[in-house]
């Protein structure tokens, strides 16, 4: 299944790109943010294309097949300032962050990203560094889980499913994704657990959905990441140059919201629209995982 790019008219319409553009995309993906700013900034433009994930970074190597116009670089965006003077660039007229989940991602088992395939809950966005979700898991305690969860994945029951996950994990531990569902499941009163297959539609949302989102968010550093990278893009972009970025829960976007908003009121940067730009219904119809994207884009003064 190849990953459809959200707000993908949104972004090439706010972004202004031009031809002779130089273009940072800091989550790559599969590419198909990439494809379309490529036709946007011409032969004489050129993209540099961030991705911390392997994976994503082969995928699109293959897709661009030697394009001279095209970097890719196997980093997270985070540490763009470390390696920007690698890139041979004066800077950026539009910088892209799409922050979410692949469906390459999402669809792979053995990455552990959704509580809705089976395999090792791992999670890391770059599989060759850091903790996995089941060594957090089995590592972070009591109070350490609860917070977690609801920090991070805005969890009401985040102590009852962190008290839950101590227990099972004193039996045995906590390894794969139907361990974490079967262990959320047994926290829920007898009325609300289902067998897999067999939840109704008053209770459509899963006890893992937001346990998973904390997990990842965890796993990856995903908050501090973003801050980090929103900072550093904006800080290498050119007069006039914009930022825009892809959120797709309120925690991202309320960090994305106030940032713009001081560069604004500090007049070091105008923005392009107070509120964020939402798919429209036949984008959400033809890709539901839009339903949830906020674009938000500045502008660059000084």
């Amino acid at each position: 299944m190849r990953h459809n790019p959200v707000l993908l008219q949104e972004v090439l319409e706010h972004l202004a790109l031009k031809p002779g553009a130089v273009v940072m995309d800091g989550t790559l993906g599969s590419g198909g943010h990439a494809e379309a700013i490529l036709g946007q900034i011409g032969l004489s433009g050129r993209l540099i294309g961030f991705d911390q994930d392997p994976d994503a970074i082969a995928r699109c190597r293959v897709l661009f097949q030697g394009d001279p116009r095209v970097m890719l670089v196997h980093e997270n965006f985070r540490n763009l300032g470390k390696v920007f003077s690698g890139l041979k660039v004066a800077g950026f007229d539009a910088v892209l962050l799409d922050i979410g989940t692949s469906s390459e991602q999402l669809a792979d088992g053995k990455r552990g990203f959704s509580f809705q395939t089976e395999g090792e809950l791992d999670m890391r966005m770059n599989p060759e560094v850091g903790l996995k979700a089941s060594e957090l898991l089995a590592q972070l305690s009591e109070v350490e889980l609860a917070d977690l969860f609801y920090h991070y994945g805005e969890e009401r029951n985040s102590r009852r499913f962190a008290r839950v996950i101590v227990e099972r994990r004193r039996q045995q531990p906590i390894q794969t994704i139907e361990d974490l569902n079967q262990t959320l499941e047994q926290a829920l009163p007898v009325h609300m657990r289902f067998k897999k297959g067999q939840r109704p539609s008053w209770a459509r949302r899963h006890p893992a959905t937001k346990v998973f989102q904390a997990l990842r968010i965890g796993v990856n550093d995903e908050l501090e990441a973003l801050k980090e990278g929103m900072a550093a893009a904006f800080g290498h972009l050119t007069k006039a140059g914009r930022l825009g970025i892809i959120s797709f829960h309120s925690i991202e976007d309320r960090i994305v919201k106030q940032q713009f908003r001081k560069w604004d009121d500090e007049e070091r940067g105008n923005l392009i629209f107070r509120k964020p730009v939402v798919a429209n219904r036949s984008e959400i119809l033809n890709n539901p995982r839009t339903r949830s994207a906020k674009l938000r884009v500045i502008e660059k003064i000084s």
